[in-house]
């Protein structure tokens, strides 16, 4: 039974300065007792932990990076909207412009051609029906102009 007892008691650490040699005993304590302050800690685990706590921290930066960026993405979404609906009242008043100009140059053509006849009760007909047409498309343009000066004050 004596040899089941000594299987069973705790081993002392080994000391390299030979009191383990001489049989002396090292303390009078086992050496598995440890204090109730001392906690051992298994650095594996800690090891893990840590990562866990790194990968944590670093999730977090980069989901604050990605909301960051939607944010981003979306301010510049709408002002690209903007953008796209000034191009488009700019390209609308352009339209408006050459449709205005290519009249205009008609007109101009007509009263070259009217001030070429003979026929004075003509050239009068004429240049009423192309005064009235200039008058007319004077009235236009200055309501594409206040249609215009419109939107751009909602869009602005």
């Amino acid at each position: 039974m004596s040899d089941v007892k000594s299987d069973l008691m705790p081993t002392a650490p080994r000391q390299s300065n030979g009191a383990a040699a001489s049989g002396a005993p090292v303390s009078g304590a086992p050496a598995s007792v440890a204090p109730a302050s001392v906690k051992v800690i298994d650095f594996r685990r800690y090891r893990l932990a840590r990562l866990i706590n790194d990968a944590s921290v670093q999730q977090g930066e980069l989901a604050r990076m990605m909301r960051a960026s939607a944010d981003e993405r979306a301010q510049l979404a709408q002002a690209l909207q903007g953008a796209q609906r000034h191009l488009a009242t700019i390209a609308d008043s352009y339209g408006h412009l050459l449709t205005r100009l290519a009249r205009e140059k008609d007109f101009r053509t007509a009263c070259q051609e009217a001030a070429e006849l003979d026929d004075l009760e003509e050239m009068i007909r004429r240049r009423d029906a192309l005064a009235s047409e200039l008058m007319d498309i004077r009235r236009a343009a200055r309501r594409g102009c206040l249609d215009l000066t419109t939107a751009c004050d909602r869009q602005g």
